[in-house]
């Protein structure tokens, strides 16, 4: 399979996971977290495919995908346009590497529902519906970040 024919299925899996009901029984909170944190790390998966399918175009040497934004072997458009939109705090980009750096910490991207004897210490956004707009945007992108490998 290729990188772009990658990327596209593992956008197309975080979508259905993002679909799936997490149900209403004694295992649906554990069922929600388990659908949103597979659902982020299939993004984070369709992320590091769509930048080797630059880096394969521009003849990169394997990195980390996280290196070539940080420090980038030449100054391509496609990855300057992430780069940019890692920068802008309300990026749906920087707000994806902040979601990831908590799945990959001790806590977990998902937290457990509030109970409703609980009160709510917060009014963020239900971190499915903040995935489904990383996934939105990023779809979006694609086209964009793919227009030099076409023209090859």
């Amino acid at each position: 399979m290729s990188h772009q024919g990658r990327t596209n299925q593992l956008l197309y899996q975080a979508m259905l996971l993002l679909e799936q009901p997490a149900g209403n029984d004694e295992h649906a909170d554990a069922r929600r977290r388990a659908l949103e944190e597979g659902a982020l790390s299939m993004i984070e998966m369709a992320l590091e495919s769509a930048i080797k399918e630059i880096a394969h175009t521009c003849r990169w040497p394997l990195m980390h995908w996280r290196t070539v934004l940080d420090q980038p072997p030449a100054p391509v458009a496609e990855i300057e346009l992430l780069r940019a939109l890692v920068a802008q705090p309300d990026s749906w980009l920087a707000r994806l590497l902040q979601l990831l750096d908590r799945l990959h910490d001790e806590g977990g991207a998902a937290q457990l529902r509030r109970h409703d004897n609980m009160i709510a210490s917060s009014q963020n956004e239900p971190l499915h519906r903040e995935l489904e707009k990383c996934l939105d945007d990023f779809r979006a992108l694609l086209p964009r970040l793919r227009e030099t490998s076409y023209e090859w």
